[in-house]
């Protein structure tokens, strides 16, 4: 039966999204969506929203219920309330195209047309085996950055060790590097004050403890932060894990040479570059987190690469993603900057997009 449900939905979202998704993504959006119904889509996606559903929701419903337009359609509802959204299996007793999964999916792919992420509409995505929340108060994890987290746990030493992830947005980098390897230490800062409360979310769920904190990386470090005691489960957390309370004592974080390594994902999109962006990207992912001037393109690269000197001992690493057509000046800044052992490495599309060097 799920099949044959999910079948349904592939085509309804054919019907309606042909012309904006290739046939790939809207099978991909159909396993979404239909997982996302199952288990229950978030109140956001219609609160509010059922004032508009008349025809269209007509036109849906008789699509997913009677596939294709014909015999009786389902009538519109007066409303569309939060419970109808606990989803059944498609049992005998309550049939899958329920009042509410229809209003569900006619309001899904209104937003879609509008070119709003699929990860903003159903507020999470998978990244590297793990679900992280998102919102439009960070960017959407992409499958070139966990090419680089594997990267990253493929080079980094055994034993504990300290690391640095700059530029945190949703937390992706910094939470799957402390969950595959327990035992390291990490920081984690992010101008947006939104996006670190987004992070410090997603680290909770996962049981990983990060320090994050709000910082802008062009300015000056601070001296300590309140960094947290560890909680019976050996894990540390700059605020909370699993409800827990605890001691904050401060703590001098950024002692010259104590860190093995640092990662970060900064902006590096040009502003030339705007009009060759995907809508989807230009209207509705935070634009202080994409874009830098072109006049000073590797701003945030020269920045984190001074702080690394001071910051990683002997040997530490520094991990960055880059702008597929910057990799050669990366890797010329960096030389020129003392460090060695620098690699570009290109992502499985074959672009330039991570590099790698080494502290002496």
């Amino acid at each position: 039966m799920a099949l044959v449900f999910m079948q349904q939905l592939a085509r309804y979202l054919q019907c309606e999204l042909s012309d904006i998704y290739s046939p790939g993504e809207i099978v991909a959006l159909s396993r979404l969506l239909f997982h996302e119904l199952r288990e229950g889509l978030p109140a956001m996606v219609v609160t509010g929203k059922c004032n508009h559903l008349s025809a269209t929701y007509s036109r849906a419903a008789s699509f997913l219920m009677n596939e294709g337009g014909g015999g009786t359609q389902l009538s519109r509802p007066g409303s569309v309330l939060h419970d109808s959204f606990l989803m059944n299996d498609g049992g005998r007793d309550a049939p899958f195209w329920d009042v509410g999964k229809v209003g569900a999916v006619v309001e899904v792919v209104r937003r879609l047309k509008t070119g709003e992420p699929m990860q903003y509409i159903v507020g999470r995505t998978e990244f590297h085996g793990l679900m992280l929340n998102v919102t439009p108060d960070v960017l959407i994890p992409r499958p070139e950055t966990e090419e680089l987290v594997a990267w990253v746990l493929d080079e980094l030493p055994p034993g504990k060790l300290k690391l640095f992830d700059v530029g945190t947005g949703s937390g992706c980098i910094a939470i799957t590097l402390g969950k595959k390897r327990s035992e390291i230490e990490v920081y984690a800062c992010d101008v947006s004050e939104r996006a670190i409360e987004v992070a410090q979310r997603n680290a909770d769920e996962n049981g990983v403890g990060v320090h994050f904190f709000v910082q802008d990386i062009l300015a000056p470090l601070p001296v300590s932060l309140p960094i947290s005691k560890p909680i019976a489960s050996g894990v540390t957390s700059s605020n909370s894990l699993g409800g827990a309370s605890l001691a904050i004592s401060p703590t001098s974080a950024f002692e010259n040479g104590s860190f093995h390594a640092v990662v970060s994902n900064p902006p590096y999109v040009l502003e030339s570059e705007r009009e060759a962006m995907e809508a989807n990207v230009l209207h509705f992912e935070p634009a202080e987190a994409l874009f830098v001037p072109d006049c000073t393109p590797l701003l945030f690269y020269e920045r984190i690469a001074d702080l690394s000197l001071c910051l990683l001992g002997e040997g530490g690493l520094l991990f960055f993603e880059v702008n597929r057509s910057k990799g050669e000046e990366m890797r010329t800044m960096l030389l020129e900057k003392g460090y060695c052992n620098v690699e570009l490495r290109s992502d499985m599309a074959g672009n330039p997009r991570m590099v790698r060097a080494v502290k002496p």
